[in-house]
């Protein structure tokens, strides 16, 4: 196990469609962090005899949980006719998601931001305002290789990225 959380990224150029898939490996570090936070504030929580405090901190457990019942795959295919990814989204209850290829407006990386992932995105529904993750926790490193495979194979797809906020800076292109 390392100590820090990695991700590797494999593309696969099948018959008629681009695969892309994505291996987590969590890094001790961020095992350890999360389990002492929960570790702390569930002690505190008892200790205060807070109820509220103990009740959010079952919610961390319980997405822990979730997050590790998942697994750490991520499946992306992409064709001419559907935009299909399984298994852990981070999302807390869907492991599947399915866009129709006619539906999508862009696909792109993001940053995330309002407790999203960073990772790849479709834009999708009328007017392109509803966007889902189908590629969560990817580097913009990696995304651009991904947003590049799908460019060369599928041209009809618009490849564009949301801008990057920051907080000192505001708006970063």
């Amino acid at each position: 196990m390392k100590a820090l959380s990695s991700a590797e990224l494999r593309i696969d150029n099948l018959d008629d469609e681009l695969q892309f898939t994505i291996l987590r490996e969590r890094g001790w570090i961020g095992i350890a962090l999360g389990s002492s936070a929960i570790a702390g504030f569930g002690t505190y929580a008892v200790l205060q005899q807070s109820v509220l405090s103990l009740c959010c901190c079952f919610v961390g457990v319980a997405g822990l949980a979730i997050n590790w019942a998942q697994g750490p795959y991520t499946v992306f295919r992409i064709s001419n006719r559907r935009l299909t990814a399984t298994g852990n989204l981070e999302r807390w209850s869907a492991t599947d998601v399915s866009i129709a290829a006619s539906d999508v407006k862009s696909i792109g990386w993001s940053s995330g931001g309002n407790d999203r992932s960073s990772g790849i995105y479709v834009w999708h529904g009328q007017n392109g305002l509803k966007s889902t993750c189908v590629l969560p926790s990817l580097s913009d490193k990696k995304a651009q290789a991904v947003t590049d495979s799908i460019a060369a194979r599928f041209p009809q797809f618009i490849i564009k990225s949301a801008p990057v906020i920051s907080v000192s800076l505001g708006l970063e292109g």
